[in-house]
């Protein structure tokens, strides 16, 4: 969606707060629309399709949880964001708590920074528009869509073009004792060919390599931030989830390495898009825990597969969750691709041999008991990709050999 073509509907019962917002968006290229009620707002959505709903919280008569609550019933695909006084903090707190708005903007506010928050909110709903309605619904429900960790923003600021401060890399990096554990542990393992002792971070950048660097802060940082937040859900081990993606992306990282044994961008490609192929259970786990819950439960219940349950439950599933977050961080399209595709990587239109790589080593990491977490059916590799990546049973061995022995090496 181009932003110039975007509407919104403001709303606010004073006078004096819709001439300010007319006045602040004077300048801009958007399709803007004032109601002083939320009566007056539900009759213009009758007639009129809008991008952004902004409302005044606390209006009399319909206020604006009731007047979310319409909106999302009726009209999934539209964005909210309140505009709050600080009086009604009840309300703001239902609000986000249920998910009637995507962000809280105090009065008064920081013009260029309420400018900032719209443009942010019009580039979620242009990456909805190409979702089905109950996926929009879905994502309209989640308060907020978390930003990038900071660690994987300061880790990303080291690498203008094609150079890249590894001094400062390094710095930034040894400021988080877990995060620099985890590189000195991968860089260690034989996996990366490493034959002498990593002992500093600065070493370790050297031996993995910034894209394997980025992407292993950015899984560790995610993992933290949502983990430490996540409801007990029946189904569903956050261990076992972590160890699942640590095994998908040794064994796609040793996949491709069977058929392109010099291609070394595509080695650090596969074990990056085995790394995060699963992001979006963990997406699942803490914006809708219920509804996900429910769904592992349809899974088991039934025997269907994880993505049949999702659908079965909210319209969507973890792989199309997972790639829109990838998406809204404006990762690389391979991770996109990666997590979108990695049930069907005969459809993806990029990186077929690395999402293919992803796809086997997600079933070969079930098949090796690396996890489950609702995903009960029986783990079969098509013949086409038993040829693709020579795996006989000797060779099928020898890949749960080699896991093992990193996954151990890991956590020792």
């Amino acid at each position: 969606m181009d932003n110039c073509a975007a509407k919104i509907l403001f709303i606010d019962d004073e006078t004096a707060i819709l001439d300010a917002l007319q006045g602040l968006m004077v300048d801009e290229t958007w399709d803007c629309r004032f109601a002083a009620s939320g009566a007056e707002a539900l009759a213009v959505l009758e007639t009129e399709h809008f991008d952004l709903v902004v409302s005044d919280i606390g209006m009399p008569e319909i206020n604006g949880i009731e007047l979310a609550k319409k909106i999302r019933q009726n009209y999934p695909q539209i964005v909210r964001i309140f505009l709050s006084n600080g009086v009604d903090q009840k309300l703001a707190v239902t609000a986000l708590a249920e998910g009637y708005t995507q962000q809280i903007v105090p009065k008064p506010w920081n013009d260029q920074e309420l400018k900032e928050i719209i443009r942010s909110a019009l580039r979620q709903q242009a990456q909805q528009q190409k979702h089905s309605s109950e996926f929009q619904a879905l994502i309209n429900s989640i308060p907020l869509l978390p930003t990038l960790p900071e660690s994987y923003s300061n880790v990303r600021s080291c690498i203008v073009g094609d150079e890249v401060d590894i001094e400062k890399m390094a710095d930034y990096i040894s400021q988080d004792v877990s995060i620099s554990s985890l590189l000195l542990h991968w860089a260690n393992s034989a996996l990366f060919g490493q034959r002498f002792q990593v002992d500093t971070i600065k070493k370790a950048i050297i031996v993995l390599g910034t894209d394997i660097v980025e992407n292993l802060v950015l899984s560790e940082a995610v993992n933290r931030n949502i983990a430490g937040a996540l409801p007990d859900l029946k189904g569903f081990d956050f261990k076992k989830f972590k160890k699942h993606s640590m095994a998908t992306a040794v064994i796609a990282r040793l996949l491709i390495k069977s058929i392109y044994s010099s291609d070394y961008v595509k080695h650090d490609r596969a074990f990056i898009a085995g790394l995060l192929h699963d992001i979006g259970k963990l997406a699942a786990a803490s914006f809708f825990p219920k509804r996900f819950e429910q769904a592992i439960a349809v899974a088991i219940r039934t025997r269907c597969s994880l993505s049949d349950a999702e659908y079965q439950v909210y319209g969507t599933d973890h792989a199309e969750i997972g790639a829109f977050l990838a998406e809204w961080w404006a990762l690389p399209p391979f991770i996109f691709n990666a997590i979108h595709r990695h049930h069907q990587p005969y459809s993806s239109p990029v990186d077929q041999d690395v999402i293919a790589a992803a796809h086997v080593a997600n079933l070969l990491s079930y098949q090796f008991h690396y996890g489950s977490n609702g995903d009960t059916l029986p783990r079969t590799i098509s013949d086409e990709y038993r040829g693709k990546f020579y795996l006989s049973e000797e060779a099928i061995e020898i890949l749960r050999a080699e896991t093992d022995k990193t996954l151990s090496a890991l956590n020792r």
